[in-house]
């Protein structure tokens, strides 16, 4: 198909046009269902930490991670923080519970995120949202240039991606592994406008989470914030140039 002769392509949010030739979708809770993977990976996480600390510390891990009888916090460290970050809150956890130097307690804290990793499953832990593949194909079809920008690794987003068979379709990844600073930094952002030679007001960020909007305001780009729950929307709206309860509600319209 000849995606780059079409002269008409429209994004419709609300019934309501948004220029845009560039599309960057988080990955967690916006392609993805949030939830399965953030406990699936807490799961894994927990495991390893009380091998370390002994289960007698297994509460001060998930106050640490935001994590409540299998409710997560989505503006806790396990839903907003980059590995790194994370990875740093580890090692102080353990410094101060085993009492372990910091060299120490940062080589297992490494340890224990690369444990973590290799054993998650990601064919059980990733649901993708519903609607997703439809609208990347459609985005696609219509010419735009369309990737993720997400905390998580690279590798694992793209293990993801072939869930949604778009692992070789989309035309960026990036992840906080290729810039200075993560999220809500304008980093990544930033990095997608210079490797496709957009302005910043031409680029659509599409998340879930006040990180996502906040990234988008400091590079100058657009931002839809999609969540359910409304109360969600409510703590997003200060942030987000559109507010959307599900990504049905974005339309790709081309000739």
């Amino acid at each position: 198909m000849e995606r780059f002769r079409l002269s008409k392509r429209t994004i419709k949010v609300n019934d309501e046009a948004v220029s845009a030739s560039v599309i960057a979708f988080d990955k967690d809770g916006t392609l993805f269902q949030a939830e399965p993977f953030w406990l699936a990976l807490n799961e894994e996480r927990k495991k390893r930490f009380i091998e370390i600390a002994g289960s007698k510390h297994a509460k001060a891990w998930d106050e640490m991670m935001g994590v409540e009888k299998d409710k997560v916090d989505h503006h806790g460290m396990l839903a907003i923080a980059g590995e790194q970050e994370e990875r740093i809150a580890i090692t102080a956890l353990l410094y101060q519970l085993t009492k372990n130097p910091w060299v120490t307690s940062m080589a297992l804290a490494t340890r224990l995120l690369e444990e973590s990793n290799a054993a998650l499953d990601i064919s059980k832990s990733f649901v993708p949202t519903e609607g997703a593949a439809e609208l990347l194909t459609n985005l696609k079809d219509a010419g735009y240039v369309i990737g993720v920008v997400t905390s998580d690794q690279y590798a694992r987003t793209y293990e993801c991606l072939k869930l949604l068979g778009f692992e070789r379709k989309v035309d960026f990844i990036v992840t906080p592994e290729v810039v200075s600073h993560g999220k809500p930094s304008p980093d990544m952002l930033e990095r997608v406008c210079r490797d496709f030679t957009v302005p910043s007001h031409e680029l659509l960020m599409v998340g879930d989470s006040i990180v996502d909007s906040m990234m988008a305001r400091a590079a100058g780009c657009k931002s839809i914030s999609v969540h359910e729950h409304e109360s969600m929307r409510q703590t997003l709206q200060a942030t987000s140039d559109y507010l959307i309860p599900s990504l049905s509600a974005i339309q790709v319209e081309w000739e």
